[in-house]
């Protein structure tokens, strides 16, 4: 490791919660000598890392007992996961560690996301939702005015609203979380089923459905580039790129309100190809418009 590494905030922060985690105790001399920095300056980055730090009366710094051994790597990366940006860092564990602290004490990055609802973890029916997840229980509540039993496996934000996913008589459904009332949590436990926990995490938004309508569609040269940067629609593929720099792609979608809204808004550089319905409901809601 260079000076220059050792310089590094990042880097300190990095080592400082490594050593912590592994139960030790660190004196401010030590550290300073290590990392090549005044006392002071370790000072500071242990006051950095806020209430899970605490120093005992000899002088020694540790983490608070709730904290210890449970601070890792992999906690970070789902965290990064949790709030979609682990694609803006590094795969490697330490390098990602050390990225991710980079961006709270050097400001270099800034990540702007959606706009969320105003809903948090500390809301009631989202903590009633979270422990049930957490201990499997069944629960009953009234959504669109009617009664639901369900089976809660994931709470989810897509595009910045929270959903509940959960099975109902077996089929996996997603329920906005504002729309739901009346939640009563029971005391009766269920099996959760591996294959809606894969389908959970394989499906790209909160339309799940065994069946999948394949479309496809056609992006015009002037738009192409911000459908290979990054894909805007459900399940998206690039099936070919054309000589004049367009595009043929492929979606897959559980309801035609997943895609026809997007195709509107690229109009007139998107095109649905197949299937033919679908391009025919699309049509008949421009010609509404234009009338």
């Amino acid at each position: 490791m260079t000076s220059t590494d050792h310089d590094s905030l990042a880097y300190r922060l990095a080592g400082i919660l490594l050593k912590l985690n592994q139960g030790e105790a660190l004196v401010l001399d030590d550290l300073a000598a290590e990392y090549r920095v005044s006392e002071r300056t370790v000072y500071r980055d242990l006051n950095r890392l806020g209430g899970i730090v605490e120093r005992d009366p000899s002088g020694r710094y540790g983490l608070v007992p709730e904290y210890r051994g449970k601070l890792s790597t992999r906690d970070l990366e789902n965290f990064a996961r949790l709030v979609g940006v682990e694609d803006l860092f590094p795969q490697s564990s330490a390098s990602f560690l050390v990225a991710l602290l980079d961006t709270l004490s050097q400001g270099s990055f800034l990540v702007r996301g959606h706009h969320y609802e105003a809903l948090r973890p500390h809301d009631q029916t989202f903590s009633q939702l979270d422990q049930a997840i957490r201990a499997q229980r069944r629960c009953t509540l009234t959504y669109a005015d009617k009664r639901r039993e369900l089976e809660p496996y994931r709470l989810i934000n897509s595009k910045g609203i929270w959903y509940l996913a959960a099975a109902e008589a077996g089929t996996l459904k997603s329920f906005s979380l504002s729309r739901i009332s009346q939640l009563h949590v029971a005391d009766t436990n269920f099996e959760p089923d591996a294959a809606i926990h894969r389908q959970i995490d394989e499906d790209d938004d909160v339309w799940f459905s065994q069946e999948k309508t394949e479309v496809l569609l056609s992006i015009a040269p002037q738009v192409a580039y911000y459908f290979k940067r990054r894909k805007l629609l459900p399940l998206q593929v690039i099936d070919k790129e054309l000589e004049n720099g367009g595009l043929i792609v492929t979606s897959r979608i559980s309801d035609k309100n997943q895609i026809l809204p997007l195709v509107r808004y690229w109009i007139p550089h998107v095109r649905i190809l197949e299937p033919r319905c679908l391009r025919e409901s699309l049509e008949i809601v421009v010609k509404q418009y234009l009338q």
